[in-house]
């Protein structure tokens, strides 16, 4: 995951507040539920690139040793296999 889960709680803790405050939304629970509740979500969100970056990397194994031998460049592929499945599976990042 690319932020630390504190940052994320920053965020959450925020982004809750600012929601409430310009009224758009109308919570109905206490913030710190709420923030709980962002931070999951956003944990969640965070957590499908980790899962994409997972696939790709168990994908690219299959091509191991032509990447040993320097017939392949490992970023370029790894980002041509993420773009694929990311189109393939309708995934937002």
């Amino acid at each position: 995951m690319r932020l630390a889960r504190e940052r994320i709680t920053h965020i959450a803790k925020a982004l809750a507040r600012r929601l409430s405050e310009g009224g758009y939304i109308e919570p109905h629970m206490p913030a710190e539920e709420l923030t709980d509740r962002i931070v999951q979500i956003m944990t969640e969100e965070f957590m499908v690139e980790d899962r994409l970056n997972k696939e790709v990397a168990e994908l690219l194994k299959a091509h191991e040793k032509e990447i040993e031998k320097g017939h392949i460049d490992y970023n370029t592929m790894f980002t041509m296999i993420k773009k694929k499945l990311v189109k393939e599976k309708g995934i937002i990042l």
